[in-house]
């Protein structure tokens, strides 16, 4: 409706899932099967394929929101400065982060803003991420092609960024997984 109010003629409507495994798949990967996971901000989208087709998708109530909630819960900061910091220094994997380090936080009701240690950060972001693939992988399960999903799993959507998000996927879904990126992509800028 956006794009028609505003001059452009829609052709036709893609399936997400479908728009993204042509981007970051390798036809190989299709062919022999794959589990592709979209961790957008509200949903987790998943797509099986095989033989080069969608045999299965389903879409998951949790994404990079409800981590960036957490965070701002966890650490009683605003959902934007709960952001701001698993942009810049989450990780999926508290186990990448030394104890040591620490990170500021802005405090809410301009209360002064506090130390806290990026470890803490970090575990918070995990325990959420660990919650999505135990989900992701029951939904394979469930699915029925969990043995024709030779090629493993590929991550897309903002959240597939956070640094060792791909370690806790490999470690759940027990499947070789990789961050997907856009490939064979033309006509647009960096």
């Amino acid at each position: 409706k956006c794009a028609n109010r505003n001059g452009l003629v829609v052709k036709e409507l893609v399936l997400q899932t479908l728009a993204s495994s042509e981007s970051t798949l390798e036809i190989d990967e299709k062919e022999l099967g794959i589990a592709l996971v979209d961790i957008g901000g509200g949903t987790t989208d998943i797509a099986i394929l095989h033989g080069s087709s969608i045999r299965y998708t389903s879409v998951l109530p949790l994404g990079g929101y409800h981590i960036t909630s957490d965070i701002a819960v966890g650490l009683r900061t605003t959902l934007k400065q709960a952001e701001e910091l698993k942009i810049q220094h989450g990780s999926a994997s508290s186990s990448l982060t030394s104890k040591d380090e620490t990170i500021e936080v802005t405090c809410m009701g301009g209360r002064q803003p506090r130390k806290v240690s990026r470890k803490f950060l970090c575990q918070i972001i995990q325990s959420r991420t660990e919650e999505i693939f135990t989900l992701v992988h029951k939904e394979i399960i469930r699915s029925g092609y969990r043995e024709l999903m030779a090629s493993g799993g590929v991550l897309t959507g903002g959240t597939s960024l956070l640094e060792g998000i791909a370690e806790i996927g490999e470690g759940i879904l027990d499947l070789p997984v990789r961050v997907g990126y856009p490939n064979s992509v033309g006509g647009l800028s960096e």
